[in-house]
């Protein structure tokens, strides 16, 4: 067992704002629990000392304790986390929200200014591109000066060097400098190495989000099978591979453990908050408490949608109809997080009319990250669909979906309106194209392809 204690562990931050979740309340806190536990942090946070001028620094070297020169800004908030022994957490947040600190407090590269954190069992880490790599040695040196640091013997590289090279799979590139390398290729030889070195714990840092799709998938097989009980902790913005992973995640928000529980549920924290700080920022006299409780209950007012302002670049069409913003919600009226299949959904559009207009139809299209339209549908499937408005003005409509069986990724909704009586061949008054973006995972189902035909029936003949 490691433990990394602040200098001045019995002295805390003052209280703030906002409360922080402990342990995984799903665990039970018995003798025999605890001696599974892998990483547990107890009040961990983390101050740096910012200065408005580098000749404070000099001030504060000569005054000491006297006078204070430099800013506190603290990157971490009294958090307390535990993990269990071979569970996968996802931890996501915004760019600043103390993840990467908390994961290098965490490895032991960084001390906490209070709290302390203690590790049972040996960490193999991908916190930063190329970190614990030398640019001046070749691939296969830097494979043996990794290993060195994670405390293999010579020989137990040796043993395990025909498969660090054969998942890296950089060919001859491993004989050359690594400042010859790619970001993928050192991406691929780190995780290869971090990897392959039979760790207790594998943390990654949102690293292998520079390898291509295929290495992804062949990563995320090898955590599966491989790893499958190996204690990971993996921060990504990917929600979809947070959801696709990991047993329980976690929300940063400004440094405080805003959130723990499933990933479906922290992702759909997430997109909440995320949504609420976008609204702040453009509306300053609106305010959000990130309270757990009321994250539980939903809020049936049109104005708290997550709506999206639809913009002239994205807006095609005759134009008699015009769509204005666009929102995605599941039924409570909750913004989204991952959709897996068989969720429910509801896409929701404002538009504006100049007079009023009947044989409307409304419909959605999803594209996926190439552009190839999957899977959409309109109102001419209804039996009884609403087709006219009365009046000119504002309106809105609210589709409901079940999400499909297709693959993981993230896919791009287009909302559309038409005037006629055919579901193909009618009047465009108005797309709103690739104006929300939808996460898709599918932990519980396996996808062949890009989606699912499946089978209706089987018969077997033994024929002679």
């Amino acid at each position: 067992m490691s433990a990394v204690t602040a200098p001045n562990a019995s002295q805390r931050t003052p209280a703030l704002n906002g409360s922080s979740n402990a342990a995984n309340p799903d665990m039970p806190q018995s003798a025999s629990a605890q001696r599974e536990i892998a990483i547990r942090v107890q009040g961990v946070s983390k101050c740096y000392h910012v200065y408005t001028k580098p000749v404070d620094r000099l001030k504060q070297a000569i005054y000491r304790w006297k006078k204070q020169c430099y800013k506190e800004f603290w990157a971490l908030h009294e958090v307390d986390l535990t993990l269990y022994r071979g569970q996968t957490l996802g931890i996501i947040g915004r760019n600043g929200a103390g993840k990467s600190t908390l994961l290098q407090i965490i490895c032991g590269t960084l001390r906490p200014t209070t709290g302390s954190v203690e590790v049972h069992g040996k960490i193999s880490a991908l916190l930063e591109l190329g970190s614990g790599f030398n640019k001046d040695f070749t691939g296969r040196e830097n494979v043996y000066l990794a290993g060195a640091i994670r405390g293999l013997s010579r020989k137990q590289i040796d043993s395990l060097l025909d498969s660090i090279l054969s998942f890296a799979d950089i060919g001859s590139f491993i004989d050359q400098p690594l400042h010859t390398y790619s970001s993928g290729m050192v991406v691929r030889l780190a995780f290869a190495v971090a990897a392959h070195v039979e760790p207790d714990i594998l943390v990654v840092d949102e690293a292998l989000s520079v390898g291509d799709i295929f290495f992804q998938q062949k990563c995320a097989r090898y955590m599966r099978d491989k790893l499958a009980n190996t204690t990971k902790l993996l921060v990504s913005h990917d929600l979809g591979s947070i959801a696709q992973h990991c047993d329980r995640a976690v929300v940063l928000s400004r440094g405080r453990l805003a959130f723990e529980g499933t990933p479906k549920d922290a992702i759909a924290y997430y997109t909440k908050i995320v949504h609420s700080e976008q609204r702040a920022d453009s509306e300053a006299t609106q305010q959000f408490t990130t309270n757990q409780d009321q994250f539980h209950r939903a809020n049936s007012t049109q104005a708290s949608l997550p709506w999206v302002p639809v913009t002239d670049e994205k807006r095609g069409g005759v134009g008699k109809a015009r769509i204005t913003r666009v929102a995605v919600t599941n039924f409570d009226l909750t913004p989204i997080g991952v959709l897996q299949p068989g969720d429910g959904y509801i896409c929701h559009a404002e538009f504006e009319t100049d007079e009023a207009m009947d044989q409307l139809i409304f419909g959605t299209l999803l594209q996926d990250r190439f552009g190839n339209a999957v899977c959409g549908d309109n109102t001419c499937s209804l039996e009884d669909p609403v087709t006219s408005v009365g009046c000119a003005g504002r309106h809105q409509v609210s589709l409901e979906f079940r999400w499909p069986e297709i693959r993981q990724g993230a896919y791009t909704l287009t909302f559309g309106i038409g005037q006629g009586d055919h579901p193909l061949y009618h009047d465009i008054q108005c797309w709103a194209h690739n104006v929300v973006e939808i996460k898709s995972a599918s932990p519980r189902i396996a996808i062949h392809g890009l989606f699912n035909n499946h089978i209706r029936s089987m018969e077997v003949r033994t024929h002679g």
